[in-house]
């Protein structure tokens, strides 16, 4: 079976690779991850909670805001 790419415009296609990007700065952190290497239940709400920003900016016409890393957790561990 081969894998279908789908024609984004550029704007859905900014919106996808920011996604990426941060779904990659989740994996890289051993907090956000369950024995098994799943996104714990506080990093599917982090996900979330940037897919709804970035596709709110896209909808409303607002610039896409660029990623950042969260900040941490306030009393988080180091």
């Amino acid at each position: 079976m081969a894998v279908q790419i789908p024609n984004l415009n550029a704007a859905d296609a900014r919106v996808a690779d920011l996604v990426f990007e941060f779904v990659q700065f989740l994996l890289d952190d051993d907090a956000n991850l369950t024995p098994a290497g799943n996104l714990t239940g506080g990093a599917r709400q982090k996900l979330r909670a940037r897919l709804d920003e970035l596709i709110s900016a896209e909808e409303t016409g607002g610039e896409v805001p660029a990623e950042s890393p969260p900040a941490a957790d306030a009393g988080g561990a180091p």
